[in-house]
């Protein structure tokens, strides 16, 4: 072997040693950090095939059939008030920055499959941290290793790696993700105002498409949400269906989404949220439907979506997006700020001690 050949295995087996070692630097200026998730009502835990007391203006029992939402750009909140970001791990919860928890495990009316996950996983720089902050909501576009722009929320879920990669929280390309998507069986339905009679020709929301699933500006809703089946038709015209929806996205997107050219969205609709007293090693987030379903009376739907569907003519998506702390409606002609955080803090977060 010549003396160069020799050389260069040595350099190479020094750059090796100086990568491992640089790794293993890393490694120990780093901690790791688990963020635990759970449902509530109240003080009281919410699991699937268990009753749910005293939801809504109503208070009748209901139990949970869905419950999930995407969280991104977890942050852990550090002495000087300043936000670390979480390195999420890859694995099929968690992508980029971008995290699902999902609670439902198809067991009692509980939709979906056995498969749950309450927590997200990472880590942050070494230190001492006192609260929290993340996105409920898909972001538009993300950043790969090379800088390049990666699209999320408006990708095609078919493609697209997990865990974007699930039809059940996708609406159409254009609309994006289901950013939340929470949705019980109240004891006894939900009573629906008489259906309208069904149009002649398919109309501007394409064939089968339910009226009313539209925007004040006339652009398309997500209106491929499954749409609970009639209980009964009731004596005065009503139906009475079984489940109440709550699905949030961005809306009033325009481009061309098969291209991956959608350019902007009217209505972005993702919640931040910020727990400025929190310890992940002895606390939980606890997302509180008592909250949630504050002002809302989940017996009786006056029209539109059954529940909110993001539409901002529904009158149930008023009470819900206040209670998110979301602006339904922009504040004043021009305004552009429909779909942005109400300066109020979201109502529907909370943490306390890990059980």
């Amino acid at each position: 072997m010549s003396a160069f050949n020799q050389l260069a295995i040595a350099i190479g087996g020094l750059a090796a040693i100086g990568v491992a070692q640089a790794a293993k630097l890393d490694a120990r200026e780093r901690q790791p950090v688990a963020i635990r998730f759970a449902l509530a009502a109240g003080e009281q835990p919410v699991a699937c095939g268990r009753d749910i007391a005293g939801l809504g203006t109503g208070g009748q029992p209901a139990q949970l059939h869905d419950a999930r939402f995407y969280v991104s750009a977890p942050a852990l909140i550090d002495a000087a008030g300043r936000e670390v970001p979480i390195e999420l791990e890859q694995n099929d919860w968690q992508y980029a920055n971008l995290a699902l928890l999902d609670f439902e495990n198809k067991t009692g009316k509980c939709i979906g499959n056995a498969d749950v996950n309450d927590t997200i996983k990472g880590s942050v720089p070494r230190g001492r941290y006192k609260g929290i902050s993340f996105v409920i909501g898909v972001p538009s576009v993300t950043q790969d290793k090379d800088g390049k722009d990666v699209v999320l929320n408006h990708s095609n879920f078919a493609t697209a790696p997990a865990p974007l990669d699930l039809q059940s929280m996708s609406w159409n390309w254009q609309a994006g993700r289901k950013f939340i998507k929470i949705e019980v069986d109240p004891d006894g339905g939900v009573t629906r105002p008489p259906p309208p009679p069904k149009p002649a020709a398919a109309g501007a929301n394409g064939p089968g498409a339910p009226a009313g699933d539209k925007s004040d500006g006339g652009a398309p809703l997500m209106a491929d949400a499954p749409k609970a089946a009639p209980l009964r038709v009731n004596s005065d015209g009503t139906i009475t269906v079984s489940t109440w929806m709550l699905h949030l996205g961005s809306t009033g997107c325009r481009g061309d989404a098969v291209k991956g050219e959608i350019t902007s969205c009217a209505n972005p609709n993702r919640i931040p949220v910020k727990l400025a007293s929190f310890d992940s090693a002895r606390q939980r987030v606890v997302l509180d439907l008592k909250r949630l379903f504050a002002g809302i009376d989940l017996g009786k739907d006056q029209g539109f979506s059954t529940g909110c569907m993001s539409g901002p003519a529904d009158p149930e998506c008023a009470p819900m997006f206040e209670n998110l702390g979301l602006r339904l409606k922009e504040t004043a002609p021009d305004a552009n700020d429909a779909g942005q955080s109400s300066g109020a803090p979201t109502k529907i977060f909370r943490s306390e001690a890990a059980k």
